[in-house]
Protein backbone atom coordinates (compact mmCIF):
# COMPACT_ATOMS: atom_id res chain seq x y z
CA UNK A 1 0.00 0.00 0.00
CA UNK A 2 1.68 3.27 -0.83
CA UNK A 3 0.63 6.83 1.03
CA UNK A 4 -0.04 9.81 -0.05
CA UNK A 5 3.28 11.70 -1.34
CA UNK A 6 3.60 15.13 0.87
CA UNK A 7 5.24 17.91 -0.70
CA UNK A 8 6.71 21.20 0.52
CA UNK A 9 9.02 23.42 -0.76
CA UNK A 10 12.10 24.43 0.95
CA UNK A 11 13.51 27.40 1.09
CA UNK A 12 17.20 28.89 1.48
CA UNK A 13 17.44 29.65 5.39
CA UNK A 14 18.99 33.08 4.01
CA UNK A 15 18.86 34.13 0.41
CA UNK A 16 22.06 35.66 -0.77
CA UNK A 17 21.09 37.83 -3.32
CA UNK A 18 17.40 38.19 -4.38
CA UNK A 19 18.04 40.12 -7.36
CA UNK A 20 21.72 37.92 -8.80
CA UNK A 21 20.95 35.85 -11.61
CA UNK A 22 23.47 32.80 -12.55
CA UNK A 23 24.22 32.84 -15.97
CA UNK A 24 23.87 29.98 -18.31
CA UNK A 25 27.02 28.82 -20.22
CA UNK A 26 26.72 27.86 -24.00
CA UNK A 27 27.85 24.52 -22.61
CA UNK A 28 24.79 24.68 -20.08
CA UNK A 29 22.36 26.04 -22.42
CA UNK A 30 23.40 22.70 -24.67
CA UNK A 31 22.75 20.49 -21.74
CA UNK A 32 19.68 21.78 -20.94
CA UNK A 33 17.11 19.37 -22.34
CA UNK A 34 18.09 16.64 -20.16
CA UNK A 35 17.61 16.02 -16.41
CA UNK A 36 19.99 14.13 -14.53
CA UNK A 37 18.58 11.33 -11.93
CA UNK A 38 20.02 10.03 -8.74
CA UNK A 39 18.84 7.27 -6.79
CA UNK A 40 20.18 6.55 -3.25
CA UNK A 41 19.13 3.66 -1.98
CA UNK A 42 19.70 3.40 2.19
CA UNK A 43 19.09 -0.06 4.60
CA UNK A 44 18.04 2.69 7.50
CA UNK A 45 15.08 5.40 7.60
CA UNK A 46 16.72 8.62 6.72
CA UNK A 47 15.46 11.08 8.88
CA UNK A 48 13.34 13.60 7.11
CA UNK A 49 13.70 16.53 9.40
CA UNK A 50 17.88 16.09 9.41
CA UNK A 51 17.36 16.03 6.20
CA UNK A 52 15.12 19.40 5.69
CA UNK A 53 17.12 21.00 8.06
CA UNK A 54 20.63 20.29 6.13
CA UNK A 55 18.78 20.94 2.42
CA UNK A 56 17.85 24.37 3.61
CA UNK A 57 21.63 25.10 4.54
CA UNK A 58 22.34 23.50 1.40
CA UNK A 59 20.44 25.67 -0.71
CA UNK A 60 22.29 28.96 0.57
CA UNK A 61 25.46 27.23 -1.16
CA UNK A 62 23.74 26.73 -4.49
CA UNK A 63 20.46 29.40 -4.77
CA UNK A 64 20.19 28.82 -8.34
CA UNK A 65 18.83 25.64 -7.45
CA UNK A 66 15.78 27.16 -5.54
CA UNK A 67 15.58 30.21 -8.12
CA UNK A 68 13.75 30.45 -11.27
CA UNK A 69 14.43 31.70 -14.65
CA UNK A 70 12.82 34.91 -15.65
CA UNK A 71 14.63 34.65 -18.99
CA UNK A 72 16.59 32.44 -20.60
CA UNK A 73 19.68 34.00 -19.96
CA UNK A 74 20.02 31.68 -16.42
CA UNK A 75 18.13 31.57 -13.70
CA UNK A 76 17.38 34.50 -10.68
CA UNK A 77 18.12 33.82 -7.14
CA UNK A 78 14.61 33.88 -5.84
CA UNK A 79 14.31 31.46 -3.61
CA UNK A 80 10.98 30.48 -4.36
CA UNK A 81 11.75 26.81 -3.20
CA UNK A 82 12.67 22.85 -4.10
CA UNK A 83 9.64 20.42 -4.26
CA UNK A 84 10.98 18.19 -1.36
CA UNK A 85 8.42 15.33 -1.53
CA UNK A 86 7.90 12.65 1.33
CA UNK A 87 5.94 9.20 0.69
CA UNK A 88 5.85 5.66 2.13
CA UNK A 89 5.69 2.39 0.37
CA UNK A 90 5.04 0.16 3.82
CA UNK A 91 4.80 -3.37 2.00
CA UNK A 92 7.65 -2.76 -0.41
CA UNK A 93 11.19 -4.05 0.83
CA UNK A 94 14.24 -2.59 0.00
CA UNK A 95 15.42 -6.06 -2.28
CA UNK A 96 12.47 -5.80 -3.87
CA UNK A 97 13.17 -2.16 -4.65
CA UNK A 98 16.42 -3.26 -6.31
CA UNK A 99 15.12 -5.69 -8.21
CA UNK A 100 15.56 -5.72 -12.10
CA UNK A 101 12.94 -4.69 -14.14
CA UNK A 102 11.82 -1.77 -10.76
CA UNK A 103 10.49 1.10 -11.97
CA UNK A 104 13.15 3.51 -11.01
CA UNK A 105 11.37 6.47 -11.81
CA UNK A 106 8.85 6.16 -8.99
CA UNK A 107 11.50 7.01 -6.42
CA UNK A 108 11.79 10.74 -7.57
CA UNK A 109 9.45 13.18 -8.64
CA UNK A 110 9.86 14.50 -12.28
CA UNK A 111 10.49 17.87 -13.04
CA UNK A 112 10.24 19.13 -17.15
CA UNK A 113 12.79 21.30 -18.80
CA UNK A 114 10.08 23.09 -20.52
CA UNK A 115 7.99 23.97 -17.23
CA UNK A 116 12.43 25.40 -15.74
CA UNK A 117 12.41 27.55 -18.92
CA UNK A 118 9.03 29.72 -18.27
CA UNK A 119 10.11 29.72 -14.70
CA UNK A 120 6.89 28.07 -13.24
CA UNK A 121 9.19 25.13 -11.76
CA UNK A 122 12.50 24.76 -9.60
CA UNK A 123 15.08 22.92 -11.56
CA UNK A 124 15.77 20.43 -8.94
CA UNK A 125 13.25 18.31 -6.94
CA UNK A 126 13.80 15.85 -3.79
CA UNK A 127 11.81 12.89 -2.76
CA UNK A 128 12.49 10.18 0.36
CA UNK A 129 10.36 7.22 -0.27
CA UNK A 130 10.63 5.44 3.21
CA UNK A 131 10.03 1.36 2.45
CA UNK A 132 9.76 -1.35 4.37
CA UNK A 133 13.08 -1.96 5.95
CA UNK A 134 14.75 1.32 4.34
CA UNK A 135 15.05 4.31 2.62
CA UNK A 136 15.27 5.63 -1.21
CA UNK A 137 16.07 9.41 -1.77
CA UNK A 138 15.83 10.55 -5.45
CA UNK A 139 16.89 13.64 -6.29
CA UNK A 140 16.42 15.38 -10.19
CA UNK A 141 18.41 17.73 -11.71
CA UNK A 142 18.51 20.14 -14.72
CA UNK A 143 21.82 19.61 -16.33
CA UNK A 144 21.79 22.96 -17.19
CA UNK A 145 22.49 23.84 -13.57
CA UNK A 146 25.27 20.86 -13.07
CA UNK A 147 27.01 17.89 -14.65
CA UNK A 148 27.80 14.27 -12.71
CA UNK A 149 30.79 15.69 -11.02
CA UNK A 150 28.74 18.99 -9.81
CA UNK A 151 25.70 17.10 -9.13
CA UNK A 152 27.62 14.32 -6.97
CA UNK A 153 29.55 16.85 -4.93
CA UNK A 154 26.17 18.79 -3.93
CA UNK A 155 25.35 15.78 -2.66
CA UNK A 156 28.27 15.11 -0.96
CA UNK A 157 27.86 18.45 0.88
CA UNK A 158 24.74 17.91 1.94
CA UNK A 159 25.38 15.04 3.88
CA UNK A 160 28.41 16.98 5.23
CA UNK A 161 26.27 19.72 6.62
CA UNK A 162 23.21 17.24 7.80
CA UNK A 163 26.60 15.42 9.91
CA UNK A 164 28.01 19.24 10.98
CA UNK A 165 30.82 18.79 9.34
CA UNK A 166 33.11 20.74 7.23
CA UNK A 167 33.19 20.89 3.32
CA UNK A 168 34.65 22.94 0.68
CA UNK A 169 32.34 25.89 -0.68
CA UNK A 170 31.22 25.59 -3.76
CA UNK A 171 32.15 27.84 -6.84
CA UNK A 172 29.19 29.46 -8.55
CA UNK A 173 30.83 31.91 -10.99
CA UNK A 174 30.36 30.87 -14.74
CA UNK A 175 32.48 33.90 -15.93
CA UNK A 176 35.82 31.00 -14.81
CA UNK A 177 34.68 28.73 -17.93
CA UNK A 178 34.92 31.55 -20.13
CA UNK A 179 35.71 31.32 -24.01
CA UNK A 180 36.76 34.22 -25.76
CA UNK A 181 34.72 34.69 -29.39
CA UNK A 182 38.14 35.59 -31.51
CA UNK A 183 36.87 33.90 -34.79
CA UNK A 184 34.00 34.39 -37.44
CA UNK A 185 31.86 31.91 -38.01
CA UNK A 186 33.38 30.71 -41.40
CA UNK A 187 37.34 30.82 -39.47
CA UNK A 188 35.41 28.37 -36.29
CA UNK A 189 34.02 26.41 -39.62
CA UNK A 190 37.55 26.12 -41.08
CA UNK A 191 39.68 25.30 -37.95
CA UNK A 192 36.79 22.55 -37.28
CA UNK A 193 37.27 21.03 -40.82
CA UNK A 194 41.30 21.55 -40.51
CA UNK A 195 41.13 19.20 -37.77
CA UNK A 196 39.03 16.88 -39.25
CA UNK A 197 35.80 17.51 -37.68
CA UNK A 198 32.27 16.23 -38.88
CA UNK A 199 29.37 18.59 -40.18
CA UNK A 200 26.31 17.04 -39.05
CA UNK A 201 23.30 17.43 -41.74
CA UNK A 202 19.60 17.99 -41.67
CA UNK A 203 18.84 15.17 -43.28
CA UNK A 204 21.40 12.74 -41.14
CA UNK A 205 19.17 13.87 -37.83
CA UNK A 206 16.46 13.10 -39.59
CA UNK A 207 18.05 9.44 -39.98
CA UNK A 208 18.55 8.96 -36.49
CA UNK A 209 14.97 10.65 -35.06
CA UNK A 210 12.88 6.94 -34.47
CA UNK A 211 16.08 5.84 -32.07
CA UNK A 212 15.06 8.57 -29.81
CA UNK A 213 11.36 8.69 -30.91
CA UNK A 214 10.71 5.01 -29.85
CA UNK A 215 12.91 5.59 -26.63
CA UNK A 216 15.72 3.08 -28.21
CA UNK A 217 18.38 5.74 -27.05
CA UNK A 218 16.96 5.36 -23.02
CA UNK A 219 17.44 1.26 -23.17
CA UNK A 220 19.99 -0.32 -21.27
CA UNK A 221 21.43 -3.19 -20.62
CA UNK A 222 21.85 -5.17 -16.73
CA UNK A 223 25.28 -4.43 -15.41
CA UNK A 224 28.36 -6.12 -17.04
CA UNK A 225 30.59 -6.47 -13.81
CA UNK A 226 34.52 -6.28 -13.73
CA UNK A 227 36.28 -6.89 -10.41
CA UNK A 228 39.62 -4.64 -9.33
CA UNK A 229 41.71 -8.16 -9.96
CA UNK A 230 40.25 -8.57 -13.42
CA UNK A 231 40.75 -4.68 -14.07
CA UNK A 232 44.60 -5.38 -13.01
CA UNK A 233 44.60 -8.38 -14.80
CA UNK A 234 43.32 -6.75 -18.06
CA UNK A 235 45.53 -4.34 -18.02
CA UNK A 236 48.94 -6.40 -17.32
CA UNK A 237 47.75 -8.06 -20.18
CA UNK A 238 47.37 -4.93 -22.54
CA UNK A 239 50.72 -3.51 -20.71
CA UNK A 240 52.85 -6.38 -21.73
CA UNK A 241 52.25 -5.93 -25.19
CA UNK A 242 52.56 -2.04 -25.42
CA UNK A 243 55.68 0.49 -25.05
CA UNK A 244 53.60 2.67 -22.92
CA UNK A 245 52.39 2.98 -19.25
CA UNK A 246 48.49 1.75 -19.54
CA UNK A 247 46.15 3.53 -17.10
CA UNK A 248 43.13 1.24 -15.96
CA UNK A 249 40.75 3.69 -18.08
CA UNK A 250 42.39 3.32 -21.34
CA UNK A 251 42.75 -0.51 -20.75
CA UNK A 252 38.98 -0.94 -19.93
CA UNK A 253 37.70 1.80 -23.16
CA UNK A 254 39.81 -0.14 -25.35
CA UNK A 255 38.18 -3.37 -24.38
CA UNK A 256 35.24 -1.91 -24.49
CA UNK A 257 35.00 -0.71 -28.01
CA UNK A 258 36.56 -3.92 -29.09
CA UNK A 259 33.78 -5.83 -27.90
CA UNK A 260 31.44 -3.54 -29.70
CA UNK A 261 33.22 -4.02 -32.90
CA UNK A 262 32.22 -7.27 -32.30
CA UNK A 263 28.96 -6.81 -31.18
CA UNK A 264 27.92 -5.79 -34.32
CA UNK A 265 30.56 -7.91 -36.67
CA UNK A 266 32.23 -4.85 -38.72
CA UNK A 267 33.82 -5.70 -41.42
CA UNK A 268 38.11 -5.32 -40.76
CA UNK A 269 37.81 -2.37 -43.04
CA UNK A 270 34.83 -0.29 -41.42
CA UNK A 271 36.24 3.17 -39.79
CA UNK A 272 35.60 3.88 -36.65
CA UNK A 273 35.81 6.32 -33.59
CA UNK A 274 35.97 6.45 -30.00
CA UNK A 275 35.02 9.53 -27.77
CA UNK A 276 35.79 10.14 -24.30
CA UNK A 277 34.14 12.98 -22.16
CA UNK A 278 36.60 14.31 -20.19
CA UNK A 279 36.63 16.29 -16.74
CA UNK A 280 38.08 19.61 -17.08
CA UNK A 281 38.03 20.69 -13.38
CA UNK A 282 41.24 20.55 -11.54
CA UNK A 283 42.46 20.02 -16.11
CA UNK A 284 42.28 23.75 -16.97
CA UNK A 285 43.88 26.27 -14.25
CA UNK A 286 40.56 28.33 -14.29
CA UNK A 287 38.25 25.65 -13.47
CA UNK A 288 38.59 24.37 -9.66
CA UNK A 289 37.47 21.19 -8.45
CA UNK A 290 34.32 22.73 -6.65
CA UNK A 291 33.12 24.42 -9.86
CA UNK A 292 29.11 24.23 -10.10
CA UNK A 293 27.53 24.15 -13.83
CA UNK A 294 28.86 22.00 -16.94
CA UNK A 295 32.62 21.77 -17.07
CA UNK A 296 33.21 18.67 -19.74
CA UNK A 297 34.73 18.13 -23.24
CA UNK A 298 34.42 15.16 -25.48
CA UNK A 299 38.09 13.98 -26.71
CA UNK A 300 37.70 12.10 -29.80
CA UNK A 301 40.20 9.66 -31.44
CA UNK A 302 41.55 9.58 -34.72
CA UNK A 303 39.49 7.24 -37.11
CA UNK A 304 40.80 3.34 -37.38
CA UNK A 305 39.48 0.61 -38.63
CA UNK A 306 37.54 -2.32 -37.37
CA UNK A 307 40.41 -4.97 -37.75
CA UNK A 308 42.78 -2.97 -35.49
CA UNK A 309 44.15 -5.34 -32.45
CA UNK A 310 43.12 -4.49 -29.22
CA UNK A 311 46.77 -3.24 -28.30
CA UNK A 312 46.30 -0.99 -30.84
CA UNK A 313 42.84 0.22 -30.24
CA UNK A 314 44.69 0.88 -26.81
CA UNK A 315 47.75 2.97 -28.36
CA UNK A 316 45.21 4.82 -30.57
CA UNK A 317 42.88 6.05 -26.97
CA UNK A 318 46.51 6.21 -24.92
CA UNK A 319 47.69 9.13 -27.85
CA UNK A 320 44.49 11.10 -28.31
CA UNK A 321 44.13 11.51 -24.30
CA UNK A 322 47.90 12.37 -23.88
CA UNK A 323 46.69 16.02 -23.27
CA UNK A 324 44.33 15.48 -20.50
CA UNK A 325 48.10 14.31 -19.28
CA UNK A 326 50.52 17.46 -19.95
CA UNK A 327 51.27 20.31 -17.65
CA UNK A 328 50.08 22.90 -20.41
CA UNK A 329 47.04 21.43 -21.63
CA UNK A 330 46.91 23.89 -24.82
CA UNK A 331 45.73 21.27 -26.77
CA UNK A 332 42.53 20.58 -24.47
CA UNK A 333 42.82 24.14 -24.45
CA UNK A 334 42.01 24.54 -27.68
CA UNK A 335 39.87 21.74 -28.10
CA UNK A 336 37.31 22.89 -25.31
CA UNK A 337 37.54 26.85 -26.59
CA UNK A 338 36.94 24.92 -30.60
CA UNK A 339 33.93 23.39 -29.16
CA UNK A 340 32.36 26.02 -27.16
CA UNK A 341 32.67 29.00 -30.07
CA UNK A 342 31.17 25.98 -32.90
CA UNK A 343 28.18 25.58 -30.34
CA UNK A 344 27.58 29.50 -29.67
CA UNK A 345 27.37 29.76 -33.06
CA UNK A 346 24.66 27.04 -33.46
CA UNK A 347 27.62 24.97 -36.24
CA UNK A 348 26.52 21.39 -36.64
CA UNK A 349 30.19 20.15 -36.41
CA UNK A 350 31.92 17.85 -33.67
CA UNK A 351 35.11 15.85 -33.47
CA UNK A 352 32.75 12.68 -34.77
CA UNK A 353 29.76 12.06 -36.76
CA UNK A 354 27.16 12.16 -33.85
CA UNK A 355 24.55 10.18 -35.97
CA UNK A 356 26.67 7.30 -35.99
CA UNK A 357 26.34 6.81 -32.60
CA UNK A 358 22.83 5.99 -33.03
CA UNK A 359 22.58 4.00 -36.52
CA UNK A 360 21.99 0.71 -36.93
CA UNK A 361 25.08 -0.82 -36.96
CA UNK A 362 27.50 2.10 -34.84
CA UNK A 363 30.59 3.13 -35.56
CA UNK A 364 31.19 5.74 -33.12
CA UNK A 365 31.70 4.44 -29.43
CA UNK A 366 30.91 6.95 -26.62
CA UNK A 367 32.39 6.24 -23.22
CA UNK A 368 31.19 8.30 -20.08
CA UNK A 369 33.35 6.97 -16.62
CA UNK A 370 31.93 8.01 -13.46
CA UNK A 371 34.34 5.45 -11.54
CA UNK A 372 35.90 8.10 -9.82
CA UNK A 373 33.76 9.43 -7.99
CA UNK A 374 33.18 8.71 -4.40
CA UNK A 375 29.04 8.56 -4.64
CA UNK A 376 29.23 5.87 -2.03
CA UNK A 377 30.29 8.43 0.79
CA UNK A 378 27.03 9.93 0.16
CA UNK A 379 26.30 9.63 4.03
CA UNK A 380 23.64 11.98 5.49
CA UNK A 381 24.65 10.70 9.08
CA UNK A 382 22.84 7.58 9.48
CA UNK A 383 24.41 5.13 7.08
CA UNK A 384 26.32 4.66 4.02
CA UNK A 385 24.13 3.91 0.80
CA UNK A 386 23.56 0.15 -0.02
CA UNK A 387 23.46 0.86 -3.69
CA UNK A 388 23.21 3.94 -5.86
CA UNK A 389 21.13 3.28 -8.93
CA UNK A 390 23.06 5.00 -12.18
CA UNK A 391 21.44 7.78 -14.09
CA UNK A 392 18.97 7.72 -16.66
CA UNK A 393 21.21 9.87 -19.66
CA UNK A 394 21.94 8.13 -22.70
CA UNK A 395 25.66 7.52 -22.41
CA UNK A 396 26.40 4.82 -24.79
CA UNK A 397 28.47 3.56 -22.18
CA UNK A 398 28.42 3.84 -18.80
CA UNK A 399 31.41 2.83 -16.45
CA UNK A 400 30.06 3.23 -12.95
CA UNK A 401 31.57 2.63 -9.64
CA UNK A 402 30.79 -0.83 -8.00
CA UNK A 403 29.91 -0.93 -4.03
CA UNK A 404 32.96 -0.52 -2.36
CA UNK A 405 32.33 -3.62 -0.22
CA UNK A 406 32.57 -5.63 -3.83
CA UNK A 407 35.00 -3.46 -5.71
CA UNK A 408 35.95 -2.85 -9.57
CA UNK A 409 33.17 -1.38 -11.77
CA UNK A 410 29.97 -1.86 -13.54
CA UNK A 411 29.83 -1.42 -17.13
CA UNK A 412 25.88 -0.53 -18.94
CA UNK A 413 25.81 -0.46 -22.33
CA UNK A 414 22.71 1.73 -23.71
CA UNK A 415 21.02 2.35 -26.94
CA UNK A 416 21.45 0.54 -30.06
CA UNK A 417 24.02 -1.64 -28.19
CA UNK A 418 21.43 -2.57 -25.53
CA UNK A 419 19.13 -3.75 -28.06
CA UNK A 420 21.88 -5.59 -29.92
CA UNK A 421 22.42 -7.23 -26.80
CA UNK A 422 19.03 -8.04 -25.17
CA UNK A 423 18.56 -9.72 -28.64
CA UNK A 424 21.43 -12.20 -28.18
CA UNK A 425 21.32 -15.71 -26.83
CA UNK A 426 23.06 -15.88 -23.50
CA UNK A 427 25.08 -18.63 -24.49
CA UNK A 428 26.35 -16.60 -27.40
CA UNK A 429 30.42 -16.85 -26.80
CA UNK A 430 30.54 -12.49 -26.93
CA UNK A 431 28.85 -13.03 -23.53
CA UNK A 432 31.64 -15.57 -21.91
CA UNK A 433 34.28 -13.02 -23.19
CA UNK A 434 32.87 -9.90 -21.63
CA UNK A 435 32.63 -11.65 -18.50
CA UNK A 436 36.59 -13.22 -18.34
CA UNK A 437 36.96 -10.24 -16.01
CA UNK A 438 34.70 -10.43 -13.33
Amino acid sequence: MKKNPVTEYIRAEENQCPTAVWKFSVLDQACFPMIIRGTLVYDVQLDVDTMKAGFKKLLYYYPHLSGRMKDKSGIQFTNDGVPFTVTSEPDLLLKDALKKGQDVDRFSSDIKPSRIRRGIDAPLSVKITKLQDGSVLGIKCSHACMDGDSFYTMLYNWGQICKNENFIEPVLDQSLFHVPMNLSREEVQKAAFNRGWKKVSKLAFLKILPTFMFGIVKERTDAFYFSADGLSQLKRQISTDVSFPCSTHVALSAFLTKMLLKLFNHSEKTTCVQVTVANLRNRLTEIPSTFVGNASSIVATPNFSAGASLEEITGIIHRTLQPLRETSLEELRNIVSLSIQAMKLKLPVLPFDFTEMYSKKPTVFYINNFSKFHIYDLDFGFRKPVSIIPHNLSDQVLIWPAHPAKGGVEVYFSGIPARMIRKMKKDDPWFQEMKQYN
